[in-house]
């Protein structure tokens, strides 16, 4: 029982550090870039999540099956957070996250 106990514990403080900004930024691109919108959708703000289902119902969703995440630097103030993260095409991008009622969501800005 004590065991037992011991693991449940562990597993639970394991679980509740698992999600920091990095942790939404790679959910939110690793899933967008194969494809699974609503999936990302749950890692973003909801201004995020309006964008992409605009994107989507005009078909320019970036997919690539090959995408692999690559975080470069970090930068947390507060309940804001800066994520840079490695682009395909060898530039780095610099992500927004921001954390609404204890969760870490990517926060995308339209550039016009």
């Amino acid at each position: 029982m004590k065991k037992t106990f011991s693991i449940l514990c562990l597993a639970t403080l394991f679980f509740s550090c698992s999600s920091g900004p990095e942790d939404a930024v790679k959910n939110f691109t690793e899933n967008l870039t194969k494809g699974k919108v609503e999936e990302a959708k749950k890692y973003a703000t909801e201004s995020t999540g309006a964008m992409l289902d605009m994107a989507s119902g005009v078909g320019i969703v970036p997919v690539d099956p090959d995408f692999k995440f690559e975080m470069l630097n970090d930068s947390i103030v507060g309940d804001r957070a800066w994520i840079t993260i490695a682009n395909p095409n060898g530039r780095s991008e610099v992500m927004e996250v921001v954390k609404i009622d204890g969760d870490w969501l990517v926060n995308m800005k339209a550039k016009f």
